[in-house]
């Protein structure tokens, strides 16, 4: 299996993200832009820890399937929009996860930075309210030029520049909303500001490439089927 190619990494991506305990049950998404055509690449119904390369195709912004076989959410109209939105961004990641789900439940809360990889996401976050009349692809209008928009009662998105980062800093919201909700539930305090800034430049530059290593070498054991 070539490890380079997009639909490896969106199964991996998946994976990964099944592990750290991000499932979505059968909901979430992951995608990444189909460069040079105004199309991109995802997944149907299926949980994460279920995808192959195989299983991963491509649609164009219209969501008519171009290569491949998907039975798919039409909730992905907002990744086409994101994607006709922001050049910068070429990989999405929509999540359910535990913790995040739990702080979307305040209305406008976002991550507080109450843990070092919090930083990842300081003054990069945006929040969404669907009120049950707006269209799916409202939310992209809501992300604006950010990197994660909380929707209440809902999950996350988070929008990135390749697949990598944006499955690292999905699992890494995860956990800084753990520490948001653990750590306001005690009294702590976050991380003073001018250290917010100085760390992260370096978690973008360090810890997101080390981790997307890391955690496709321990594919390599739990999930043998996906290097076939």
């Amino acid at each position: 299996m070539n490890t380079d190619d997009i639909r490896f990494k969106i199964a991996a991506a998946r994976r990964i993200l099944y592990r750290e305990g991000c499932d979505s049950n059968v909901g979430g998404h992951v995608s990444a832009r189909a460069h040079g055509e105004e199309a991109f690449w995802s997944t149907g119904f299926e949980y994460f820890d279920q995808t192959t390369p195989a299983r991963v195709a491509k649609l164009n912004f219209s969501l008519e399937v171009l290569e491949g076989e998907l039975s798919f959410s039409p909730a992905l109209n907002f990744h086409a929009r994101i994607y006709e939105l922001r050049p910068d961004v070429n990989a999405i990641v929509h999540l359910h996860s535990h913790h995040i789900s739990v702080l979307s439940s305040v209305e406008g809360r976002t991550i507080g930075m109450y843990n070092v990889s919090s930083v990842l996401f300081h003054n990069d976050q945006a929040t969404y309210f669907d009120d049950g009349h707006k269209s799916h692809v409202s939310v992209a209008d809501e992300l604006g030029d950010k990197r994660l928009v909380i929707m209440k009662n809902h999950g996350a998105i988070i929008a990135s520049q390749s697949i990598e980062s944006a499955t690292i800093e999905a699992l890494v919201a995860e956990q800084a909303a753990k520490y948001h909700l653990e750590c306001e539930a005690i009294g702590g305090t976050p991380i003073l500001e001018d250290e917010v800034v100085g760390g992260r430049a370096m978690y973008f530059k360090h810890f997101i490439p080390n981790m997307w290593d890391s955690n496709v070498a321990r594919l390599r054991s739990s999930d043998p089927d996906l290097f076939v």
